[in-house]
């Protein structure tokens, strides 16, 4: 295992937290990461390199950022945040890189959070089946096979008309056409007073920060949303 604590105080963090409702607690859980630098390609491991359990607190992407969050709300103290982080990055707990989930759609069956998406009514979803991982004649990750999966999204031109529903603490994935991919980019939905902010790991900004919802959503093609 591979582990950076950088700023977060992991049995800290966990002791304040435990009176909140889900949503709240991934949202008091993320406050903690603002300001960490934004890294691409943390984890250790691919086709030919064995997979290692990365910790990495020092820098984030988008969808480590999110599995920290996930991990922590489900955690009590460090020992349990790790079998957690194994449980929500693999499927079946198990470290291995073909065992990795690699999507956010691979998030439905996390048994702790839900794809909420179709609840807000087929007026505003949009259904699609997409073959994951092919990239035409290739593959966006080498040795992982194509899966076949059916992806509900909200268009952009509905998300608006939804708004009101989006909870603290949402999961958010914006939806690509791509081919073989799901989402471009994931993040964690914050009201505030009367906005909606997106707390996301930022290649752009460099960092975890803040930004208007409704401005990051321009020239996006959709969401989707899991719900703890």
């Amino acid at each position: 295992m591979l582990f950076k604590q950088g700023k977060i105080n992991i049995d800290s963090l966990l002791s304040n937290i435990q009176r909140f409702s889900p949503g709240i607690q991934i949202a008091e859980i993320s406050k903690n990461f603002l300001g960490i630098p934004y890294k691409k390609n943390s984890l250790i491991g691919n086709a030919l390199e064995r997979e290692k359990l990365v910790i990495d607190f020092e820098g984030v992407d988008c969808m480590t950022f999110l599995e920290y969050v996930e991990a922590l709300r489900l955690s009590r103290d460090f020992h349990s945040f790790i079998e957690n982080l194994k449980y929500v990055r693999y499927f079946d707990g198990i470290i291995d890189f073909k065992k990795r989930r690699h999507f956010f759609t691979d998030w439905n069956e996390l048994k702790t959070v839900n794809d909420i998406t179709v609840t807000f009514g087929d007026s505003f979803t949009k259904t699609v089946v997409k073959e994951l991982n092919k990239n035409g004649q290739h593959f966006w990750i080498e040795g992982l096979q194509v899966k076949k999966r059916i992806i509900h999204y909200i268009p952009s031109d509905y998300i608006r008309k939804i708004s009101f529903e989006l909870k603290t603490g949402d999961y958010c994935g914006f939806y690509t056409s791509k081919e073989g991919l799901d989402v471009m980019h994931v993040g964690i939905i914050i009201l505030d007073k009367y906005d909606i902010k997106l707390r996301h790991a930022s290649s752009i900004k460099g960092m975890i920060t803040d930004e208007d919802f409704f401005e990051y959503i321009k020239n996006k093609e959709g969401i989707m949303i899991f719900r703890a």
